[in-house]
């Protein structure tokens, strides 16, 4: 073994030995911080609460510990399944910083220059501010989405690729970070969540004078109306197709026409959609069904729905095995989508 090589491993052994004595104190951190929280109210109370709202979108805090390194360890659990390389993604983060001054110097706070800001935050164990989680993200070209307790999340942009992926940390007790989790995730590997859009619920909800059921079908609709469009257009050309104006959802008063208004029918068809639009009163009038009955047909039709999503479940997860292979021939982890209402955007 050359001289070189010898000095090299000796490196390897002495960082793998730091790195070994790093995750043991923060294991008695995080231990010691438990403990504290079942001894306490009000810091308990924030964390079932945090948990319950997370719990509402199928999610889960992965807990890391108040060490100052937390930032690091929680978007290091996102990225690669575990905490261990805070200190390099701490060390990159600045050196980013470093080259970029330009964008970071002028939110220096408290008159600090900024070579002895930089050197401080370099340091194991300091406390980092949002200056820091925009480099992260712009230097890893990822989106990170914080959560919040009882607010919007907020959502830093690294990058505007479409495909660009989301890191999810949670934000508690003003000063700590964790990571979040999908709620049965407890692999080692990358996180893979991303949030959805959910304007066309919110439309529907304003639409329907925020009448649940009513935009529970009004969403369904819609639903359908994207799921048929693939067939539509495969069809475009069949002389037994109907027009889309046969459609209830394009009715004079429909969801689909209120949501998208006429989509360029000429007058001869919107003519037609006010006698179809007739025809299906009258016929509604005829068929009224109680509230009762309205609220028996919602309810077998999301049982339907839950039996479909879990039937789909278990065949996505048969073709994961088997789908979605990244270039050097490993298996690339399901995406899971987190719904939100409300979100602010950096």
């Amino acid at each position: 073994m050359s001289k070189k090589q010898v000095v090299k491993t000796r490196t390897n052994k002495k960082l793998e030995l730091e790195r070994k004595r790093d995750e043991k104190a923060a294991r008695r951190a995080l231990a010691k911080e438990r403990k504290n929280r079942s001894q306490g109210g009000a810091e308990d109370e924030e964390f079932v609460s945090f948990a319950n709202q997370l719990l509402a979108m199928g999610l889960k805090l992965r807990e890391v510990p108040g060490d100052g390194n937390c930032l690091f360890r929680a978007l290091g659990d996102q990225l690669e399944g575990n905490s261990r390389n805070h200190l390099k993604h701490r060390r990159e983060t600045v050196d980013f910083m470093i080259k970029h001054r330009q964008d970071f110097e002028p939110f220096v706070e408290d008159d600090v220059p900024f070579d002895r800001y930089v050197t401080n935050l370099e340091k194991p164990g300091t406390f980092v501010g949002n200056d820091v989680i925009v480099a992260f993200a712009r230097n890893n070209q990822v989106n990170i989405v914080i959560h919040q307790l009882n607010a919007p999340l907020w959502q830093v942009f690294g990058t505007r690729k479409s495909n660009a992926a989301e890191l999810h940390i949670a934000y508690r007790y003003g000063e700590h970070y964790d990571s979040v989790r999908k709620v049965n995730d407890n692999s080692e590997a990358s996180a893979n969540l991303k949030t959805e859009d959910t304007d066309v619920i919110v439309q529907n909800l304003e639409f329907e004078n925020y009448n649940i059921e009513t935009a529970i079908v009004a969403t369904l609709q819609i639903g359908d109306l994207k799921n048929s469009n693939s067939i539509e257009d495969s069809n475009k050309n069949c002389s037994n197709c109907s027009p889309p104006h046969m459609s209830s959802l394009w009715i004079e008063n429909g969801s689909g026409n209120r949501i998208f208004g006429n989509q360029g029918l000429n007058p001869e068809e919107i003519e037609n959609n006010r006698t179809f639009s007739q025809k299906e009163e009258n016929k509604r009038n005829k068929n009224k069904v109680t509230s009762k009955q309205r609220k028996e047909q919602i309810r077998i039709e999301k049982k339907k729905r839950q039996e479909e999503r879990h039937r789909q479940k278990v065949l996505d997860s048969r073709s994961n095995n088997l789908e979605e292979l990244t270039t050097d021939g490993n298996l690339q982890p399901p995406v899971t989508l987190v719904k939100t209402f409300a979100t602010l955007n950096i």
